[in-house]
Parts: structure tokens; sequence; C-alpha cells
């Protein structure tokens, strides 16, 4: 068991190294909201703050080495990310199909009801529980994929081209706070948090709004408080105050399952997990009726928490620990790489957001920016995201005054894109 003052030297160390990571990039943006605020405002209350509470409290059983390479992972993750991103480069990525401005407001509408009717069948099947969306939630794990998961992209895609329209404030407000109700029903904190995440991203990256220390602060105390908020809404966190902080502490189990599959020697397992998360994880079940659950991250659930997994009443993360069962010690290398490309894909897809304010780029940079957009829980949609991304450039020709490819764009004014400049165009 790791000593208490070694696991708050590591802790803090890798915070440390993580927020150095951050404030490189918010200097390189101009910015303290960015790219990296999504994943931060999440994964620091998670990943440091809750187990450095918890392990004061309630103490902490994982070993020196699993502890510290849990950590020093963490922390490099951060910093490869952050060194790739900053790192200029002139390189650039074509998108096949043309592109236009147009009927951004009439595809939010559209979305919106798809949304809704997609969803309404489990709100039919459950009206009981409409009033207590968490019990929704909790009903539909298994079977419920395609309502649940697509209706929420399509809540996503409606906030987006909404943002991008040229629409009066009141359409613009109804079919947030109509999204907004959408993502309440399904009973996940985490889809009405992404709301939040998705205006922020958009005022930073969109409109170009500069976010200095102070305000970021702010920010992230609101976003804070409205994620308590949904604590409190979707939870049961007792009557003290003790009881309260012990619920939420269980929040910072992310890590300590990383260090309990590290302290587990549990057999090499080669990339076959991260392979099924990537592969059977999005399937959906009723086209594959045979759907195991133990496949991926859902092999280590049965082999630490098997009632959990029994009895579907959810699913713990381990952080790190799906990469060290598959690949060990190396498991550090592997997620670092794949950081860096997180990163590279980062800079070109936000240099396009910048050039060409298109709603289809926006939806690629919120995904790199680890927002949920498509919330099956299981593998990196890249391939689905630039596959939505494709079909809503598509979609922006049908009733485009002028239509648009991909080019090498010359230098930009004040973040205006040049083809809008050009055509005395506006977004949308």
């Amino acid at each position: 068991m790791i000593q208490s003052w070694l696991a708050d030297v590591t802790l803090v160390t890798s915070l440390l190294v993580s927020v150095f990571a951050y404030v490189l990039v918010s200097r390189h943006e101009g910015s303290y909201v960015n790219i990296m605020s999504p994943s931060f405002l999440i994964n620091v209350p998670a990943y440091y703050l809750l187990p450095l509470f918890q392990t004061h409290v309630f103490g902490n059983e994982a070993s020196p080495y699993a502890y510290i390479y849990v950590y020093a992972t963490l922390a490099l993750e951060n910093v490869v990310f952050a060194l790739v991103y900053v790192r200029r480069s002139k390189r650039g990525i074509r998108l096949p199909f043309r592109y236009g401005y147009s009927n951004f407001g009439n595809y939010a509408v559209i979305f919106l009801v798809l949304g809704l009717l997609l969803y309404l069948p489990v709100l039919l099947q459950f009206p009981e529980y409409i009033f207590n969306p968490r019990a929704i939630y909790e009903q539909t794990r298994t079977g419920f994929g395609v309502n649940f998961y697509i209706s929420s992209l399509f809540a996503n895609l409606a906030i987006i081209f909404v943002l991008f329209s040229q629409r009066s404030w009141r359409l613009k407000l109804s079919v947030i706070l109509g999204a907004v109700i959408l993502l309440s029903l399904h009973g996940s904190k985490g889809q009405v948090l992404t709301v939040l995440l998705l205006l922020l991203l958009f005022e930073a990256y969109v409109r170009r709004r500069k976010f200095k220390l102070l305000p970021s602060l702010l920010a992230g105390a609101g976003v804070g408080a409205v994620l308590l908020a949904l604590f409190g809404a979707t939870m049961v966190l007792g009557e003290s105050m003790w009881e309260i902080a012990g619920t939420i502490s269980q929040y910072s189990d992310y890590t300590r399952n990383g260090m309990l599959v590290i302290d587990s020697r549990l057999p090499l397992q080669y990339g076959r997990l991260t392979l099924e998360s990537n592969t059977i994880g999005i399937i959906p079940r009723v086209l594959m009726p045979s759907k195991p659950k133990n496949f991926g991250a859902l092999y280590l659930d049965e082999q630490f928490y098997p009632e959990a997994l029994d009895n579907d009443t959810g699913a713990p993360a381990f952080v790190v620990g799906v990469e060290y069962a598959d690949f060990g010690v190396l498991a550090i290398l592997y997620l670092a790489l794949f950081s860096a490309l997180k990163g590279s894909l980062a800079d070109i897809f936000v240099d396009r957001l910048r050039s060409q304010r298109h709603p289809a780029d926006f939806f690629v940079v919120a995904f790199l920016a680890d927002i949920t957009l498509i919330p099956t829980g299981s593998g990196w949609l890249l391939p689905e995201v630039i596959f939505v991304a494709l079909l809503m450039r598509w979609a922006s020709c049908w009733g485009a005054v002028q239509i648009y490819r991909d080019r090498l764009w010359p230098p930009r004014d004040g973040g205006v894109p040049v083809v809008l400049k050009q055509s005395g165009m506006r977004p949308g």
C-alpha cells in the first residue's frame, strides 16, 4: 500500500504537469477556455481532487508502482497533447464533398424533432419514470442503444446547427432548451453537461472570444456548480454532508480501478480489449443479438466487478487500466502516441474551423476536445465522427447560394473566412 505522503507528492506533481500543459495551450490560443477545457473541467475533479479526498479519508490500497504509473501516464498524455497541438505547422487536410452555408436553422429543428421521435418509444415504454429520468437510464442500459445514442447525437447536432444559424435568438433559445430537456430525459448527467461545453467551445473558437484567467475560473466554477446540481438531481447523495461527500467521492474510482488492474497482474491481452471496444462496442445490439456483455473494457468489469456486470447496474471505468491490460508496461507509450495523434488532428481541425467556420468542422473539434457527442461509452469514434461531419457538409449544400470545395486558404483577416468575405455571406 502506498504511503499517504508519497501518494500526495505523486498526485500533486502529476496535477502540476497537467496544469503546465493547459497553460501552454492557453497561452498559445490567447484564451484560458480552449480545446483542453472540456476534459480539464471533468478530469481534474475526477482524477485529482476527489482521489485526494478519498485517499485522506478512506485510504488507498494501491501499490506505489501502480499509483505512480497511473499518474505519470495521465500527466504524459496531457503534455504530449499540448506539445503537439501548439507546434506551429502548415499541415492541412482536405475533406471530400462540397459545402455551403445554408439551412442551418432548419436542420436544427429537424434534428431536434428526429431526436425526440427516436427517444419517444423509450418514454412511452417507461411513462411512470418520466419525472425520474435516472430510472429510465438504469432500465435502458441494454437493448436501447439505437434510441439512446442516436437521439443524443441528434440533440447535439440540433444545438450545433442552431448556434451557426443566423436565425432569431428566440429560435436558438427554443432549440437549445428543447435539446436540454431531451438530453435530461436520458437520465445522464454527462449529456446535459455536454450542452454547456459545446457553448463554451463555440464562444472560444467560432466567436473567437478570448477568456482571461479570472473569467475562465468563474466559468469553470459555474460548470462545477451545474455538475453538482446534476448530481443532486440524479443521484441519492445522502442526508448529511459526510454522506454526500462519500457518494460524490465514489466518482474518484477511475484512477483506483486503473491501479487495481495494474496490481492484479492480469494476463496480458495483447490489444484484444482495445480492438473489441472499437469494433464490437459500436455495433448496435439490434444488429448483433448475440453481442456479449464482457467485450472490451467490460472484460475488466467481469474480472473485478462481476455483480455489477451481471445486474446491469453500470460498469466502472478503469482509465489507463484497459491499456495496461492490453499492453502492460508499454501502455504509457501507446497512450502517449494516441495523445500525439489527437493533438495533431486537433491542430488541423481547429485551423479548419477558424478558416471556414462550418458546423461540420466544429463537430470534429468538439469530439477531439473530449466532448461526448455520441455517448456509446465504448471505443474511439473518430471514423463515425468524420462520417457525420461529411454528411453535415453535404447537407449544407442544399439551398445554398454558393457552394465551395476545400482548398488551401490564404492568410485570414480577423478570423473571418476568406470565402465569406469575398461572397458577403455569413455562416448559417
